[in-house]
């Protein structure tokens, strides 16, 4: 009699616990490899990859507000300008997001044509992407590809 061995996707259990455990664990490796937050944006793939949905296991709560309860765990820390760039890191540590906008993105907010108003919000975008890209580590950057004649598209005038 022959039995099939089933490999499991990942070493995390569907519970909330869980979740939270593996938050604080790549926040904790983040942390010591970069000093920076671990992107939640981030976190839903990598449980994803461990085999969990965590809409699954945590139904309609979103997980920044379900991760900001886990206060001995994880700490979450939010942009002051850019609401959608939320990370978190360990609860002993300290982070806050550098209000300083770069030249590129002072010109594209700060003087806007007024033909084309659409036009500083794209390259505002696609120069936000291009950030949240450049702080990924080297393999996860080596996995992303973006042919450039589209990136130049998105930055074009017309």
């Amino acid at each position: 009699m022959k039995f099939l061995k089933i490999e499991s996707r990942g070493i995390v259990d569907k519970t909330p616990d869980a979740i939270i455990e593996f938050a604080a664990a790549q926040a904790t490796k983040a942390w010591d490899k970069n000093q920076s937050p671990y992107l939640l944006a981030r976190l839903s793939p990598d449980l994803v990859a461990q085999g969990i949905e965590y809409k699954e296991v945590l139904g309609e709560q979103k997980l920044k507000d379900f991760l900001r309860k886990a206060t001995d765990k994880v700490k979450v820390v939010i942009h002051p300008t850019q609401a959608a760039r939320i990370g978190l890191i360990p609860p002993d540590k300290f982070y806050e997001y550098s209000t300083e906008a770069a030249p590129a993105e002072e010109s594209a907010t700060t003087s806007p044509r007024s033909e084309r108003p659409n036009l500083s919000r794209k390259r505002y975008i696609v120069m936000n992407f291009l950030q949240l890209v450049s702080e990924l580590d080297e393999a996860e950057a080596a996995q992303i590809n973006i042919p450039t004649n589209i990136l130049i598209k998105l930055m074009r005038d017309r």
